[in-house]
């Protein structure tokens, strides 16, 4: 999995650069002569993504800066993302996966993990002229529909692959793995409820207590194929161009990339970015056009089925945020960021009435 592991801002030095960029074919022969660290970046609550400037003794055609990603300077968010597969998960991707799905990307140098330390770093491009996605602000409805194509790219490649519950499990059945959701929800959501739910509509403080006993049968799903989801799919983790020759959208932060349906990423992004009433008046419209993207690349999907697991795939966005509250990094945005989204993917679920799918 790769040696000299640097899992701080501080310990990338121009040195370590040189080496890891001329293991990428970045560098060619160049040398890093100094580098700067620019300072961090995004919002992350699990890991720190920090950019480097960088000085070359030849400069013309290498990057003029990085972007490294590291674990979490929190112990508790560390040591949880290390021992549920979190940060293995975005190494694994990075190694192994990234080639064999179309969605945009940073271009990954190099992936790094040492399972005895533990410790992990991901180097990779900088992506120039975009802009990060903002959660709380949500999407314009353009900005969804990127993101509903892209959607299409991660999942048509790999849809219906029997080879991925072994190579995205881990040794994990999808009954263990249900099992395992089953626990984690319940072994929260009094945590969440006592952090947050203060700040909570009264109607999602309900449905939160009355999913309890579904999370285990939501996670086997209604029988349709699997593919590669990415299941933190929202605003956040969208980079959107904004300098003429920038990628329209690239993709970040696969730390729970898993083999599932393919609507938990489509409802999540959509009941999450918007506004319930927003999101009522947009939704059909964004679901057709995945489904009907899936059909141009050969996946046959008919309507009913689609917007069925729609439906179900709701109360994904209601698990995340209990999960993630308590075994994230708190902090003021991020308590922010998770009441809206509890709120959003709560009523989402209420209106689509997704538990009745499952009782």
């Amino acid at each position: 999995m790769g040696t000299d592991v640097r899992g701080t801002p501080e310990a990338i030095d121009a040195e370590w650069l040189t080496d890891a960029l001329a293991e990428a074919g970045v560098a060619r022969g160049a040398v890093v002569t100094h580098v700067s660290f620019v300072g961090l970046i995004g919002t992350g609550q699990t890991g720190r993504n920090g950019r480097f400037a960088l000085t070359w003794d030849e400069p013309e055609g290498r990057p003029a800066s990085v972007v490294a990603k590291f674990p979490s300077d929190d112990p508790h968010a560390r040591a949880t993302a290390f021992g549920n597969g979190t940060y293995l998960r975005e190494f694994a991707f990075y190694d192994e996966l990234v080639h064999t799905v179309g969605v945009r990307t940073p271009r990954m140098y190099v992936a790094r993990y040492d399972a005895d330390a533990p410790d992990f770093v991901l180097l990779m491009e900088d992506v120039a002229g975009s802009v990060q996605g903002d959660q709380l602000a949500g999407l314009t409805e353009d900005q969804a529909v990127l993101a509903v194509d892209e959607a299409v790219r991660l999942h048509a490649p790999r849809w219906g692959d029997p080879t991925l519950e072994a190579q995205l499990g881990r040794g994990l059945t999808r009954e263990m793995a249900a099992a395992g959701a089953s626990m984690a929800y319940e072994a929260t959501l009094e945590g969440f409820l006592a952090r947050l739910g203060h700040r909570l509509d009264p109607e999602v403080v309900l449905l939160t207590r009355a999913l309890a006993p579904y999370v285990g049968s939501w996670a086997l799903g209604l029988g349709t194929p699997s593919t590669v989801v990415h299941m933190d799919y929202r605003p956040d983790n969208f980079l959107f161009g904004r300098d003429p020759g920038a990628p329209p959208i690239v993709v970040v932060d696969w730390q729970t990339v898993s083999a599932g349906p393919a609507m938990n990423d489509l409802a999540y992004m959509i009941g999450g970015a918007f506004e319930p009433q927003r999101r009522a008046a947009v939704e059909r419209g964004l679901v057709e056009r995945y489904r009907t993207g899936l059909e141009a690349e050969g996946i046959e999907y008919d309507a009913d089925t689609c917007w069925r697991d729609y439906r179900l795939a709701s109360l994904w966005g209601v698990i995340m945020t209990v999960i993630a509250t308590v075994y994230a990094q708190e902090t003021d945005r991020g308590n922010d960021m998770l009441t809206a989204m509890g709120n959003r993917h709560g009523r989402h679920a209420l209106d689509l009435q997704a538990i009745a799918l499952l009782s």
